[in-house]
């Protein structure tokens, strides 16, 4: 007998409100594009068809502010309906006019939390009514009571050697103190170092998550709500993602998507001459100059102790030879140089003595 599957987190645990065909305008082209459009929660999904377990394209609705009917497709027998967001207008259309009113009606609900003031059948108004009772109901869940964190991990030495400490987790390399703009932004200029990035959120008392993929020329952006406890931190996704560092959320992203996902990490650029930059005395010009530079007495040291590895000198002592892949231990050499230099001046002031 087979044991019996790990329980995994489900993607999503949010109601489905309202499904059918739109076709949503794109921005680059100006043309509509036909998808099966699923209302789920206060977000609107589009797939290439009602079977595809996977979606191309999210609008968060949170931003939603009104939906207009768009006079000019109208008056021409084009059922279109136009989203107002707080980043901009989202123009849909539907097939016929009833499909329109529809959605029109269950966008309404779900972002404003009322039923909408319009001609609506008996039928229609208890089909709001359920989803207005659903969706207070999961917000209530989302930010009234979240489920109860996991007890804290055991602090015996062993596990604590595979654990991210707190401390480290605060300098993650993939965290940058960016808006939401700012991050969508910062991963699409720096796409061939990562895809996701976590930044601060709601005045920097929470976080969040933004990812950015690139498939099929389009650009898909998703932002995703951590919320901040005393001991522990909550990924809004479905029912609550619980993780006791901020290591642990950004593993949870790349392991549920396989490695999919992967953490932006610019990295710095670094000088390696030494330069400046001086103003031409009669031009104004600025001229970035090169400066001549001499070995260190470090660097000089670290050359002596090099050829006498190849040479060994009676007045340094030398350390085995070391393998190609280990790095050099500069400052244990430094050290030795200086034990060496010390005996030296000790044995030349001894001799003037005498």
């Amino acid at each position: 007998m087979a044991s019996p599957r790990p329980d995994k987190p489900r993607a999503c645990l949010v109601p489905n409100y309202y499904e059918g065909y739109l076709e949503k305008m794109e921005n680059k082209s100006q043309k509509y594009k036909r998808y099966w459009a699923v209302l789920r929660g206060n977000e609107l999904f589009f797939q290439v068809t009602s079977r595809d377990p996977m979606y191309i394209e999210k609008i968060n609705l949170e931003d939603f502010m009104s939906v207009e009917d768009d006079k000019i497709y109208n008056n021409n027998r084009q059922h279109v309906m136009i989203l107002k967001m707080k980043s901009g207008d989202i123009k849909l259309k539907a097939d016929t006019l009833e499909a329109l009113d529809q959605w029109r009606s269950f966008i309404h609900t779900v972002t404003k939390l009322e039923i909408p003031n319009q001609v609506l059948l008996p039928g229609q108004i208890r089909r709001l009514q359920e989803v207005l009772e659903q969706e207070t109901k999961q917000r209530r869940m989302l930010w009234s009571s979240p489920p109860p964190l996991p007890p804290p991990r055991s602090t015996t030495p062993e596990l604590d050697q595979n654990n991210y400490d707190d401390v480290e987790n605060d300098r993650l390399s993939c965290f940058y103190k960016v808006s939401r703009m700012e991050a969508e932004n910062l991963l699409a200029k720096n796409k061939e170092f990562g895809n996701l990035l976590m930044r601060p959120s709601h005045g920097d008392q929470n976080l969040a998550i933004t990812t950015r993929q690139v498939i099929n020329n389009m650009a898909i952006v998703n932002h995703y709500r951590i919320n901040c406890l005393d001991s522990g931190y909550i990924i809004y996704i479905g029912n609550g993602i619980l993780c006791n560092s901020r290591q642990e959320i950004i593993d949870y992203f790349i392991q549920q998507t396989k490695g999919i996902l992967k953490p932006l990490e610019i990295p710095e650029d670094y000088e390696i001459n030494l330069s400046i930059v001086v103003e031409d005395a009669e031009s104004g010009e600025l001229i970035h100059q090169k400066l001549p530079t001499s070995p260190t007495l470090e660097i000089k040291t670290l050359r002596q102790l090099g050829m006498a590895k190849e040479k060994p000198r009676t007045c340094l002592k030398t350390e085995p030879q070391a393998k190609p892949s280990q790095p050099i231990n500069r400052h244990g050499l430094m050290q030795d140089v200086n034990e060496e230099l010390s005996k030296m001046f000790e044995q030349k002031r001894a001799a003037n003595s005498d």
